[in-house]
């Protein structure tokens, strides 16, 4: 191997090592940089919690607390059969409520077919005497 290999080896084997360690810095600082940033934003999040729960008033020491009440429970059922003609629709309703809760279900039979529409009349012919 001749001298200027030799050299021109050397130095871009320690072009590579100081590559190598500047990248190592910087993800080194990098992380460092960003756990403080980390650190810093949690103590201000927690600093402003403690700050919100000293001046918010304690209500559970003023009013006790509620009780249920016990409410009477009504219930309704209503059936109705609605029927007409054969052109009409039949339908059944069925209503059932419980207390504040209502159910209402409809069941409905499919329309009938449309019916064709009568032809246009024609318009009456021109008269000569116009």
């Amino acid at each position: 191997m001749s001298r200027e290999t030799a050299r021109r080896d050397m130095s871009l084997n320690a072009l590579a090592v100081l590559t190598g360690g500047v990248t190592a810095a910087a993800f080194v600082g990098t992380g460092l940089v960003t756990g403080l940033a980390a650190d810093f934003t949690a103590q201000k999040a927690q600093a402003k919690a403690l700050s919100n729960a000293a001046t918010a008033p304690l209500h559970a020491d003023v009013a006790p607390a509620p009780v249920a009440t016990p409410r009477p429970v009504r219930t309704v059922v209503t059936t109705r059969y609605v029927q007409g003609k054969a052109r009409v629709t039949n339908r059944q309703i069925i209503t059932r409520s419980s207390g504040s809760v209502s159910t209402v279900r409809s069941y409905r039979q499919p329309a009938p077919a449309p019916q064709p529409a009568p032809a246009p009349r024609r318009a009456p012919a021109p008269s000569a005497a116009s």
